[in-house]
Parts: structure tokens; C-alpha cells; sequence
């Protein structure tokens, strides 16, 4: 038993199961690795739809291309999420040293190659599409797709 999900449902079980895995290799003589998080659930493929609906409606909106339209986003809602992250804020703000003396063509056409909402958690992402939302509502346009 590589991954498993615990809770309150099912813990007899897989407590169960992990003691006969763990028994398993500490028999042998070997020792075991246990490591316990916290379960997460990766982002879901109708977020990711959604956030390009989007775009389509903000480009319109802004009258500018859908792919300028998803880069300003990551620019101005993307960004500083991740750098507020402590596990990814440095090595993200390392990499970009000098972005903020870069015109903002320069930054759509940098921020392109660069990967901020799919190293995203699932709670920035909502985070992220909750700024969009936010910020464009209060500007005039209402985002129809949820």
C-alpha cells in the first residue's frame, strides 16, 4: 500500500492494513518509510476549463487576444499568489529578477513560457479565479461561467 486516503470512515481498516504492510518489511529486516500529510485533491479538469472560458471573455472584454488575456491574468493575479507561497515564492522570485524592469509586452511575452497556474494547489487556483472574478466584475464585466 503505496497511497492511500484515511479518515474517520474508514481508519480501522487502513490502519489495519498499513500495520500488515509495515509488519511485512520490518520482518524482513528492512525498514519502513511512513510518511502522513494531510489528503489533497488535485485541481480538476473543469477548473482548468473554466479559467479558459474565461479568458475568451476578458480578451473580448479588454479587446485583446484570448493568450494576452491568460497572460495578464498569470501576471497580475497568478503571480503574486505564488510568490506568497513559502515553497515556491523564492525559487519563483529568483527566477524572475528583473521581470518587474520589463515593459509589459516583454512580461505577456515572458510570462508565456513560464508555468503559474498548473503548479498551482487546488486552493491558489480557487484562490486566483476568485481574484479574476473579482476584479473584473468591479471593473464591468460579469464572468458568466462558474
Amino acid at each position: 500500500m503505496s497511497e492511500f486516503k484515511i479518515n474517520i470512515e474508514n481508519y480501522d481498516q487502513v490502519s489495519e492494513a498499513l500495520c500488515g504492510d509495515i509488519n511485512e518489511i520490518v520482518n524482513t529486516g528492512k525498514s519502513a518509510k511512513v510518511v502522513i500529510t494531510e489528503w489533497t485533491k488535485g485541481r480538476s479538469l473543469p477548473a482548468n476549463a473554466i479559467q479558459y472560458a474565461w479568458y475568451k471573455q476578458i480578451g473580448e472584454f479588454t479587446s485583446t487576444d484570448t493568450k494576452t488575456a491568460a497572460a495578464e491574468c498569470k501576471i497580475d493575479f497568478g503571480l503574486p499568489i505564488l510568490l506568497a507561497d513559502k515553497e515556491v515564492g523564492a525559487i519563483l522570485g529568483h527566477a524572475l529578477r528583473g521581470f518587474d524592469r520589463m515593459t509589459r509586452c516583454q512580461q505577456i511575452k515572458f510570462i508565456s513560457v513560464i508555468q503559474v497556474t498548473s503548479i498551482m494547489s487546488s486552493k491558489q487556483h480557487t484562490q486566483y479565479r476568485d481574484a479574476i472574478i473579482n476584479y473584473y466584475q468591479v471593473n464591468g464585466l460579469n464572468i458568466n461561467y462558474r
